[in-house]
């Protein structure tokens, strides 16, 4: 049976476009795309908690916001 290919959310794409940029390895970065894989925008921000402030800065700044108001909205869907 062949496998179901799930899709990546475009805030994931944002985030391993980061990450990929940051110099992060093949590897490592094939594991975020599996976590990713088929989560919906809130579940890919609510993961966004795991990203240290680097990251999260990288991403704010790609994103077009600032770092805090990122870190804002990832822990507030953390305590909904």
């Amino acid at each position: 049976m062949a496998k179901k290919i799930k899709k990546l959310d475009w805030l994931a794409l944002q985030i391993i476009d980061v990450l990929d940029e940051q110099g992060f390895d093949a590897p490592y970065i094939e594991g975020i795309k599996d976590t990713l894989a088929g989560k919906d925008r809130f579940a890919v921000l609510l993961w966004c908690n795991n990203l240290d402030s680097g990251n999260t800065e990288a991403l704010a700044k790609r994103l077009n916001v600032t770092h805090e108001e990122l870190t804002v909205t990832a822990k507030t869907l953390q305590k909904l």
